[in-house]
Order: C-alpha cells, then sequence, then structure tokens
C-alpha cells in the first residue's frame, strides 16, 4: 500500500515524472535494441555494437543542434552593463563613451523637426489638432488636446525622430557621433529593457519604479558592418563573405540614457500626464556591451565528444574484427 500511495505521489511532481518518463523510454527504446544485439551476438559485442551506433546518433543530433542553434543551448546574447554615468559621459569609466557627446550639446528632436521641415516629421510631432479634424469636440477639449499634443512634440526624442524620419537625424550628423550611431527606438528595444533593469536595480540612484523616469536616445558602436540604406547585390554579397570569414567578433557597446520627470499630479479619473524629462535633473547614461552568448557552444562539444567516442568505437570494432579473423584463419590452417 505504501508503494502505491508513494507513486501516486510521484505524478504530481512534473520533473521527477519528467525524469520517469525518459528513463521509461530509454530503457524500452534503446534496451530493446541492445538486447537483440546481446542475445544475437553476446552481450559484450551487442554492448559495443549499441554503444557506437548510439554515438553516431549523437554526433547527427549534434551537428543539427550546433547547425541550427537549438536542442542543448548555452547562454544567449545579452547587453552586460558595464558602466553607469551620470551628469558627465567625459567622466565615464570607458574609453569609448568618452567620444559621444553629452545631450545638452546635441539639438533635439524638436528641434530637428522645426529646423529641417521634413514633411514626414513635420506630420508627426510638427502639427497639432484643428477644429476641422476634430468638429464635434468641445473649445475646452480641443484646447487641452492641443496642449497635450505640443508637449508630446516638444519632448520627442532623437531616437523617436529616427524611428519615424530617418533622414532627419542622418542629415543632422547623427549618423557619426565620434564613432558612435543614433539608434531608433525600433532597434533599441532589448538594450532599453536591459538598461532600466539594471538602473532599477541600484536603488542608490533613486528610481523606485519606471514611472520615475523617462528613456530619452540610444546610441550604439562597434560590432560587424551593416549594409548602408541601398545596397545593391554586390554589397550584400560582399558583406556576407567578409563577415562569414570573421574569426572573431568586433566589440559592440550601446548607451542607454534617460532622465527623471517632472513631479506632476495626477487628476482622479484622467488620463495619466505625459511623462517629461526633468532638464535641471543630470542625465543617466547606461554604458553596455554586448555579450555574443555561447548558444552553439554546448552543441558543438556534444557533436565533437561523440565523433571521438564514436571513432574509437569504431575502432575497437576493427581491431575485433581483425582479431576473429586471424583466429579463423589460424584455427583453418590449423585444421587443414
Amino acid at each position: 500500500m505504501g508503494a502505491f500511495v508513494l507513486l501516486a505521489g510521484l505524478a504530481y511532481n512534473p520533473h521527477i515524472a519528467g525524469i520517469l518518463v525518459v528513463a521509461t523510454g530509454v530503457a524500452v527504446l534503446m534496451g530493446s535494441v541492445w538486447l537483440i544485439l546481446a542475445t544475437n551476438s553476446g552481450i559484450r559485442v551487442g554492448t559495443l555494437l549499441a554503444a557506437t551506433a548510439l554515438m553516431g546518433w549523437m554526433v547527427i543530433m549534434g551537428s543539427t543542434w550546433w547547425m541550427y542553434g537549438k536542442g542543448w543551448q548555452g547562454d544567449s546574447p545579452a547587453w552586460i552593463t558595464v558602466d553607469i554615468n551620470v551628469g558627465d559621459l567625459a567622466a565615464s569609466g570607458l574609453p569609448e563613451a568618452r567620444l559621444l557627446p553629452n545631450p545638452d550639446s546635441l539639438p533635439t528632436g524638436y528641434e530637428l523637426v522645426v529646423s529641417t521641415g521634413e514633411a514626414r516629421a513635420v506630420a508627426e510631432y510638427g502639427l497639432l489638432p484643428t477644429a476641422s479634424e476634430y468638429p464635434d469636440l468641445p473649445a475646452e477639449e480641443l484646447e487641452r488636446l492641443r496642449a497635450d499634443r505640443q508637449v508630446r512634440n516638444e519632448t520627442v526624442t532623437r531616437s523617436e525622430l529616427a524611428a519615424v524620419a530617418p533622414e532627419v537625424t542622418d542629415g543632422a550628423g547623427f549618423g557619426d557621433l565620434g564613432g558612435w550611431r543614433l539608434l531608433a527606438t525600433t532597434e533599441a528595444g532589448d538594450a532599453q529593457a536591459q538598461a532600466v533593469a539594471d538602473v532599477l536595480s541600484h536603488s542608490d540612484l533613486g528610481f523606485g519604479s519606471s514611472g520615475d523616469f523617462k528613456l530619452l536616445d540610444a546610441f550604439t558602436t562597434g560590432g560587424k558592418p551593416t549594409l548602408s540604406d541601398d545596397p545593391n547585390r554586390w554589397d550584400r554579397i560582399s558583406l556576407w563573405v567578409t563577415n562569414s570569414a570573421r574569426i572573431t567578433n568586433p566589440v559592440k557597446y550601446t548607451v542607454v540614457q534617460l532622465q527623471s520627470v517632472v513631479d506632476q499630479p495626477t487628476i482622479p479619473g484622467e488620463a495619466p500626464p505625459r511623462p517629461v524629462a526633468d532638464v535641471d535633473e543630470p542625465v543617466v547614461s547606461v554604458v553596455m556591451v554586448r555579450d555574443l552568448g555561447s548558444v552553439r557552444l554546448r552543441p558543438a562539444l556534444v557533436t565533437i565528444g561523440s565523433l571521438l567516442v564514436f571513432l574509437a568505437l569504431c575502432h575497437w570494432l576493427h581491431v575485433r574484427d581483425k582479431e576473429v579473423m586471424a583466429r579463423r584463419e589460424e584455427f583453418e590452417a590449423a585444421g587443414a
């Protein structure tokens, strides 16, 4: 009775149940093959044949894992924070980050929209709602909507502008700032998420939640070369050849900047106010390096290790066959 109670308890543990399922599968599938080989060739030879076949299958499976980055994977690529700078990038501990200008020395996103007058940029961040667009909206509501839209326009970040009108930011020189390049918000998603997590984990910065600051811009430098805006076929082929021939990967850095927001009262029953960065507070720059991880390392070790064992077992079988053949020849010669 106690054994039944124990088995019933194990059924509710997914880890133990999974181990039992795998063990049962190994015993039934591999054990049945070994049993057939052992009954036909003997226990020692049958075990040797089964182990050789298993290692051969492991080589095929491991090479598939290695090729596609599947199966027993290593560490995934991630952003690793190497420095959190407050106020002045010239004092950063990373020499590469000192080449990036401070935000206050660069034109804001709204200034770029106004100065360039580019159609897409103006349509997105340079216009205000009109009465003709909202004919049924009361004047007071329309004015409130216009004020909110104006705040949105004036607080647009350079990365947000680059996502809508990249020709504006590229024309202003943000494609090369001391070797750094402005990232659009569509490109900096995972880096910004990691920066937010790292900032919130440092209580000394004074941020209790993500609502206490506003994400500004993101910049990147290094890494493998990328295609130009309008690449031709030769550009694609040459880039693929050069990147494939690289033995080591160039180091890639990213800087994500954020700033404390102005404390604004929240009116009950209304949407929370749009976050506005407090210009009197220092800009926090999170400097990160790209860790490419080791996704294919474990599959590679499985493949190489299994191949070595497979070759050793094949050699062992070959040596045994030669010994059997030699003894058979001796027996036949003695009988003759």
